[in-house]
């Protein structure tokens, strides 16, 4: 609860394009993770929009996230825009949830979700602690 705390203090003292830029890199993150097996399922599709529209961007930045759904922005320097610790362990923890939203968490999602530790700074045991809880909190 302190590290969240820590993250909400950060996030309230970011410069509005601050904020918006690491918002946009966390979708962006979440699209990468809903495509990684290369098949987007109907719920990760749904589960993305979802937190798309419930994101604090303007209207045309949600139309381009809806649209990059489908067709994945590149993910250049995301440590940099993501800009904190506790929303790289976050963004871990929600693309382990939506890898999971259909049911299965593939190769190809396993593979990318520890490249995608590794550019956020999160270490390995860290991920397969966080992968663990989101998987049995899915399941229970």
């Amino acid at each position: 609860e302190s590290r969240l705390g820590d993250l909400r203090e950060w996030t309230v003292a970011l410069e509005p394009e601050v904020a918006v830029a690491a918002q946009r890199a966390a979708i962006e993150t979440l699209i990468w993770m809903a495509n990684a097996d290369r098949k987007l399922d109907p719920e990760e599709a749904h589960m993305l929009k979802e937190i798309i529209m419930r994101s604090r961007l303007d209207a045309d930045a949600q139309d381009e996230m809806v649209t990059a759904v489908h067709n994945p922005p590149e993910l250049d320097q995301l440590a940099v825009r993501i800009g904190h610790p506790v929303l790289a362990e976050l963004l871990v923890a929600l693309s382990w949830e939506l890898a999971d939203a259909d049911g299965d968490i593939s190769r190809s999602e396993e593979t990318f979700m520890n490249d995608l530790a590794d550019k956020l700074g999160v270490a390995g045991a860290r991920v397969t602690e966080i992968r663990d809880a989101v998987v049995a909190q899915v399941a229970g």
